[in-house]
């Protein structure tokens, strides 16, 4: 099945199609599924994804200007260096449009969005810019968030048990009634310059 431009699609299943490198525009995919798909280096522009699922896909360096992601799900996928501040972002009121799991997104940039209740489960999100995010209430849960940058995000409610290797500084960004593990809790103490010694 091929992907033409200009067109709606609804309850399709696209299975191991490969969009390397495609252009694609002004398209509309309702309640569609995408298996072992290949989109990288792919340019998707003015699109819009509502209520579809990539699994198993390659969705790295895709570039999304002016596109709408709504209810969309990525699982054991690779999505590394997708610039999500280009999508179209107007009219999201409640939750996220997003939802991660067992997927690498490393080097991409949410910088400056509203994402409560972003999913990203089980994930590597090494140097991921989440630089003055919204993102309170999202489930971070057992995701390496190695290199990734928080700086003046809001993070109440976020769930970051068995996360690892996330650097916070709670002086700079808001963590009201955030779960955190041990030991990886303790990091939060490093913006306070001191040192955590065994008792004698």
């Amino acid at each position: 099945m091929s992907i033409e431009g200009s067109t709606d699609y609804s309850s399709k299943v696209f299975r191991g199609f490969d969009a390397k490198n495609l252009i694609l525009k002004r398209s509309v995919f309702d309640d569609c599924s995408f298996v072992d798909c290949n989109f990288s280096g792919a340019r998707i522009e003015d699109c819009r994804f509502r209520d579809c699922e990539f699994q198993n896909s390659n969705f790295s360096i895709v570039k999304c200007k002016g596109s709408k992601f709504i209810g969309v799900a990525f699982r054991d996928c690779k999505v590394t260096g997708v610039d999500w501040t280009t999508l179209d972002w107007s009219g999201y009121r409640l939750g996220s449009p997003l939802f991660f799991e067992r997927s690498d997104i490393s080097l991409s940039d949410f910088s400056s969005l509203v994402l409560r209740e972003l999913c990203l489960r089980d994930c590597k999100a090494r140097e991921v810019d989440f630089s003055d995010c919204d993102l309170e209430g999202a489930d971070f849960s057992r995701t390496d968030f190695q290199e990734a940058r928080f700086s003046s995000c809001r993070l109440d409610k976020c769930n970051f048990r068995g996360a690892t290797n996330y650097v916070v500084d709670p002086l700079d960004s808001s963590i009201a009634k955030a779960q955190f593990s041990t030991p990886e809790v303790l990091t939060l103490l490093r913006c306070f310059n001191i040192e955590i010694r065994p008792a004698d």
